[in-house]
């Protein structure tokens, strides 16, 4: 009881979060057995999540890498880091995978706590800048700690700040990442650390405290997402500022740092971040932030690049500035009493939003210049690639920074900033309403609950009892086919392991040029996978060949009960136009249309050595300009050479020869002239 009293206001926002939590979510999240819900999310990145802590809690352990993933990219090594599995609790619920049931999900807990943490850490840290945070003394005759009685107005303020807090639980960030991008919903890792920044000095009287603090802070960053390492690490330069301006000493600034760091490194390295295979780190691009862009909506370049922080922030912002403008006098004594304060948060703010920005300078939607980089700089900043993320900082700083001051700065009626910032959280929670709306709408929806799994035919249950098969191997490395994941979640359901994963960081190219080499020793013990363009090479390897739920299986030996598909003479397989990349033309259910100036790229896909025919049906092939071509991404591509055998207004055929694997492989179609030309059909058939 007496810690209910003694935390009831940051646990009043703690509750506001998690009534939020369960108003757009619902309770059917929470089920650590409903799994169907994350099977079903339309983006892949929930399913990566989920199958990773699945195929990772059956992962074999060899030290020193206890975060090592064995089972996604068999034979090779991946870690849970980079599935975005939340590695601290992916490892704590593998220790007790023993008694935990076929299907588990934490990532619902998950959520809710975070909501939960959002809110009551931005109480916390409001009411630690408004200076009405409760302050405790002791009982001289029980000598408990009891609560100094405050006046009517503090305790208005108070409200106020739980009230403020609503702003944050109603971070766009929050809400956009949650079950999309689950860890990094992890915003309250800022604010934890821009609590322990603004009691540093209660909490942190010496460096010793200092570093283990930070130690520990490094270590939860690290053990949920990278990306909250920089943003963490930019609060720690404004303690090392504040710090360093305090005259406190280099040790009391640095140590922390370096303790932050280390600590962070031995936990990726005990993680395997550092010894995984297909490791990737540099894609040659930075998506950095328009600055503009935390207070004003829709100029972001893309979805990853919006750092919006929402109407209430902008609002909270625009009252502060204004109580500080109408009480000038006190806002003066205060930034001069707090200076220290006020220059270490200014090199926050600005740190961030450089790094956030990347090299690109973009402002109100329009690109001002780029900065040359060194590629060594590049290849490391590339790890934090979407680096507009970082600009999260920043938005939630200034919320915090500009409700903590309303209530500050407000004098007369005490129950005035209160309803300020009601109107605040009223504003955040309405610039956000449709995609409340749509997550709410999605999350209630009876459908997004049940097993939609495109594997039902009883003949899977049966391959899994004959205890035959303990691998699952894809020909080609390529996740963008609603089958693979069905077929990945199979094969972690009954603790078989999958040659084929979708994981950060990953080095696309070296996955797909090694993948495919699968198929040069076929194991009895294996059941191989076919998808799309896949079938074509089916004639090239001797398997016995099945079609179940119309995904076409390859097994060394005959499984027993179930019918063979015979090989085509001529195996062929349609491109999916509507995952054709256009320029000046409309893809539609009928196939594309391309206008003046219009070009079409077929979707990727990988070709084993043979010969071709490509069969192209529509209109207008005679004001068009048709090619193949083929190379790994960020690397030279090439044109293959080809020999058009039927040529037609209606229907263009070409064939080429494949002497080596073509990876991400692609037709294309270019307009000549003014005229429409439309392709309602790609067929590839392998006729030698």
């Amino acid at each position: 009881m007496k810690a209910l009293k003694k935390y009831r206001w940051p646990l009043t926002g703690a509750l506001l979060g998690v009534l939020v939590f369960l108003a757009v979510y619902g309770v059917r999240v929470l089920d650590p057995t409903s799994v169907d819900w994350i099977l079903n999310s339309l983006s892949p990145d929930p399913i990566q999540h989920y199958l990773g802590w699945e195929l990772f809690r059956r992962s074999p352990v060899h030290l020193p890498y206890i975060g090592a993933n064995y089972n996604a990219v068999y034979p090779f090594r991946t870690s849970v880091l980079f599935t975005d599995s939340l590695p601290l609790a992916a490892l704590f619920f593998k220790l007790l995978g023993g008694i935990l049931p076929t299907r588990f999900q934490y990532f619902g807990w998950w959520g809710l706590l975070c909501y939960a943490l959002q809110g009551g850490l931005a109480q916390a840290v409001i009411a630690r800048i408004a200076g009405v945070q409760p302050t405790f003394g002791r009982d001289d005759k029980s000598k408990a700690a009891i609560a100094i009685i405050m006046s009517p107005g503090q305790t208005a303020k108070l409200w106020g700040s739980v009230l403020g807090a609503g702003v944050l639980v109603l971070f766009p960030a929050l809400t956009i990442r949650m079950f999309a991008h689950t860890a990094l919903a992890a915003n309250w890792l800022v604010l934890l650390a821009l609590y322990l920044w603004l009691r540093s000095d209660e909490l942190m009287p010496t460096t010793r405290r200092a570093c283990l603090i930070w130690g520990g802070m490094g270590l939860l960053c690290a053990g949920i997402h990278l990306y909250y390492l920089p943003m963490v690490g930019l609060v720690l330069v404004g303690y090392a500022v504040r710090r360093t301006l305090q005259k406190r000493g280099f040790a009391a600034a640095i140590l922390p740092v370096a303790a932050f760091c280390v600590t962070a490194l031995a936990e990726l390295f005990l993680l395997g971040a550092f010894a995984v295979n297909f490791a990737g780190y540099s894609n040659g691009y930075l998506s950095g932030a328009d600055v503009v862009n935390l207070f004003v909506p829709g100029i972001a370049a893309s979805w990853e690049q919006i750092v919006y922080a929402g109407l209430g922030t902008t609002l909270a912002v625009v009252l502060a500035l204004v109580c500080a403008a109408v009480h000038f006098s006190k806002a003066k004594a205060f930034f001069a009493a707090h200076r220290d304060w006020l220059i270490a948060g200014v090199v926050v703010l600005v740190l961030d939003l450089i790094a956030a920005g990347g090299n690109t300078v973009t402002v109100a939607g329009h690109t001002l210049f780029t900065v040359p980089i060194p590629q060594p700089l590049m290849d490391f900043w590339a790890m934090f690639s979407s680096c507009a993320r970082l600009a999260w900082l920043a938005g939630m700083l200034l919320a915090v920074v500009g409700c903590g001051l309303v209530l500050r700065f407000w004098e007369g009626d005490n129950r005035a900033p209160a309803v300020l910032l009601a109107v605040c959280a009223a504003a955040q929670g309405w610039g956000l309403r449709q995609t409340l709306y749509n997550q709410w709408s999605y999350f209630h929806a009876a459908g997004f609950y049940q097993n939609n799994s495109q594997l039902r035919d009883p003949a899977w249950d049966a391959i899994a009892a004959s205890g035959k098969y303990s691998h699952l191997a894809f020909a080609t490395f390529d996740f963008e086919h609603d089958e693979f994941w069905n077929l990945v979640d199979f094969a972690a359901d009954h603790g078989w392991t999958s040659n084929s994963f979708y994981m950060a960081h990953m080095d696309g190219n070296l996955a797909a040029v090694t993948l495919p080499g699968e198929l040069n020793e076929l194991s009895a013990d294996t059941l191989y996978a076919f998808i799309d363009e896949d079938e074509l090479a089916r004639n090239s390897y001797g398997l016995h060949y099945y079609r179940l739920d119309g995904i076409l299986i390859g097994s060394v030996e005959p499984i027993d009960g179930i019918e063979e598909e015979p090989a085509p003479e001529t195996p062929g397989c349609e491109m999916n136009l509507t995952r054709s990349d256009v320029i000046n033309g409309d893809i539609s259910g009928d196939g594309v249309t391309l206008t003046t100036g219009g070009e079409m790229m077929t979707e990727e896909w990988t070709l084993f050595p043979g010969r071709y025919r490509v069969t192209l049906t529509g209109s207008g092939f005679d004001h068009s300009y048709i090619y193949a071509r083929y190379g790994l991404i960020n690397q030279e591509t090439y044109k293959l050479d080809i020999d058009f055998t039927g040529i037609d207004p209606n229907e263009m055929t070409f064939e080429f020869t494949a002497t080596e694997m073509l990876h991400y492989w692609r037709t294309a179609v270019h307009t000549l002239d003014d005229a429409n030309v439309t392709v309602n059909s790609v067929t590839v058939e392998k006729v030698g």
